[in-house]
């Protein structure tokens, strides 16, 4: 796994006094659990609890004290609670709302213990059907890699402190620009990046674009529950692409059938969700 730069702003909540549990929001695929296992290496005791997982989950269910769900936790982790550095990333952690509730109390009660909760649903989920607790939470966005980033991922340090500094030589000018043209073909995605790092193939990326949609198709019932607002989604999926750095109008979409006020909650949706800039550029 290459650096990322949101890897400084871990480093600096984690040093800070009055530090909440951090809120780690961002798109699918943007990396934020393995950015997480990658702040982890700097700490004597990680436990991760994904609340995909059932028996995850029902730590949370019980009516127990915070002190029993603690308990629970460091024993599903088989890790013996003792005065160490310890870093808790509660994944998926839309899944189960008491576990959202009890984040006020690892700020109230273990300010000592770090504690980090992300999820792949919570763009669309905030406000709406989660509440996080009021004053004692802390957010952080996570986004796509930078164009450093990818530099940073070819092993183009020298030119990521140059650009950095703005001193990059007008003689390289050509080869940076070739460079940026290929970070705008390959994506922010980490996983992306990472593959055509280590490859330089276009065509290996395929799958993993193909398999981002896929999800993406697979989870649209999860980000709208009305039948219509499902139905524009797929249709966005599967035509909108065409439109890309193009103008366009909301009414009869892509050569759809659909009236502008039908399309204006989901394109919306696309562009604040998930950070794309595939239709408005």
């Amino acid at each position: 796994m290459f650096q990322r730069l949101a890897l400084t702003a871990l480093h600096r909540w984690g040093e800070k006094e009055g530090r909440k549990p951090l809120v780690l929001r961002g798109a699918r695929q943007v990396g934020k659990t393995t950015l997480v296992k990658l702040f982890a290496r700097e700490f004597d005791v990680f436990i991760e609890l994904n609340l995909e997982e059932k028996e995850n989950a029902r730590l949370f269910v019980w009516e127990v004290s915070f002190d029993d769900l603690l308990a629970g936790i460091y024993a599903k982790a088989g890790v013996r609670m003792e005065n160490k550095r310890t870093l808790i990333f509660i994944d998926e952690i839309q899944n189960e709302p008491e576990a959202v509730r009890s984040l006020r109390y690892f700020y109230e009660k273990r300010p000592d213990l770090h504690v980090i909760a992300a999820g792949s649903l919570l763009e669309s989920l905030v406000g709406n059907h989660i509440s996080f607790p009021v004053g004692r939470v802390e957010y952080m966005a996570l986004h796509p890699c930078t164009f450093t980033e990818f530099l940073g991922a070819l092993g183009e340090n020298v030119l990521v402190e140059q650009i950095e500094r703005l001193t990059v030589p007008q003689s390289v000018h050509s080869y940076v620009m070739d460079l940026f043209r290929k970070y705008m073909i390959v994506g922010g995605l980490p996983e992306a990046v990472a593959n055509y790092a280590k490859y330089k193939d276009w065509v290996r990326l395929n799958d993993i674009f193909n398999s981002l949609i896929a999800g993406y198709k697979d989870d649209i019932e999860k980000y709208a529950k009305k039948n219509k607002e499902q139905d524009i989604l797929r249709y966005i999926l599967n035509y909108g692409w065409g439109l890309a750095g193009q103008r366009f109008q909301f009414a009869k979409f892509a050569g759809s059938s659909y009236k502008s006020s039908e399309m204006g909650m989901p394109l919306g949706f696309w562009r604040k969700r998930f950070y794309w800039n595939l239709f408005i550029l």
